[in-house]
């Protein structure tokens, strides 16, 4: 009987660590049934989005919003651009020098004024003033540099510098 007997247990021995091996992958499995059912819970409500649309939807409506918004600062760049170019060829640097062109004068009437834009494109005017004759002059200037067809006075080229400057 003893014989009998240790094999009786262990059978026993071995039913009772299956049922207990049995018993552990059922609290396993509805564990894992839980963790579903609440990930499927919040799964559906990340799902349904805002005001009953999906979230398919609502990332359709945000790319098509993307894309909108980069089509008007596409727009608005070019805007930039070409209000860039017109402020670099407006009127943005101007000198203004009062002289005495005569010494017998002595009133300063004579004067210079530099008109340049930001790339130092423009024109100096002069108004020589003697005690009969006034004579008015205008230079074209590129690049911050008169042509060579025409020579700058000393005042004419201070006036320059003193735009150029600012």
């Amino acid at each position: 009987m003893t014989g009998m007997s240790a094999a009786f247990t262990t059978d026993f021995l071995i039913s009772f660590v299956l049922v207990a091996i049995i018993l552990i992958m059922l609290g396993m499995i509805f564990n894992l049934y839980s963790e579903l059912s609440t990930i499927k819970t919040r799964y559906k409500r990340m799902m349904s989005g805002a005001e009953g649309t999906s979230i398919e939807q609502m990332l359709a409506a945000h790319t098509t919003e993307v894309n909108e918004a980069v089509t008007e600062y596409k727009k608005l760049r070019d805007r930039v651009d070409n209000l860039d170019d017109l402020l670099r060829s407006s009127l943005a640097r101007v000198a203004v020098i009062h002289f005495d062109a005569f010494e017998k004068t002595g009133q300063g009437l004579s004067w210079c004024v530099a008109l340049l834009d930001r790339n130092d494109n423009g024109i100096v005017l002069s108004s020589i003033c003697g005690q009969e004759a006034e004579r008015s002059y205008v230079k074209p200037i590129e690049g911050g540099l008169v042509s060579s067809k025409y020579k700058l006075t000393k005042e004419e080229e201070q006036v320059l510098r003193q735009a150029m400057r600012n």
